[in-house]
Formats: C-alpha cells, sequence, structure tokens
C-alpha cells in the first residue's frame, strides 16, 4: 500500500475545518454550572 494512496482518501482541509469550527464553538458556548455561576456573581459584585 501506498502512502499517497491514502492521502487521496482523507477529507479536504477546507471541508473540514467548518465543522471543527463549529464543534469548536458548541464546545465553548456551554460553560460549567459552578464556572457560570462564578461568572455571574462576579459580574454582580464589579
Amino acid at each position: 500500500m501506498q502512502f499517497g494512496l491514502l492521502l487521496s482518501q482523507l477529507p479536504h482541509v477546507d471541508e473540514s475545518r467548518v465543522q471543527y469550527d463549529a464543534m469548536l464553538s458548541l464546545e465553548s458556548a456551554r460553560k460549567p454550572a459552578p464556572a457560570s455561576f462564578w461568572q455571574r456573581l462576579k459580574n454582580l459584585i464589579s
């Protein structure tokens, strides 16, 4: 098996970048409950 043949089966960089960016935005949108609580408390105090 040649490595060049495997490369042709990989997804295109630009196509996968959109999906990767979407996954990152979902991950950063959900903060753990304690973190969001402390952030709201900090905003109230300051």
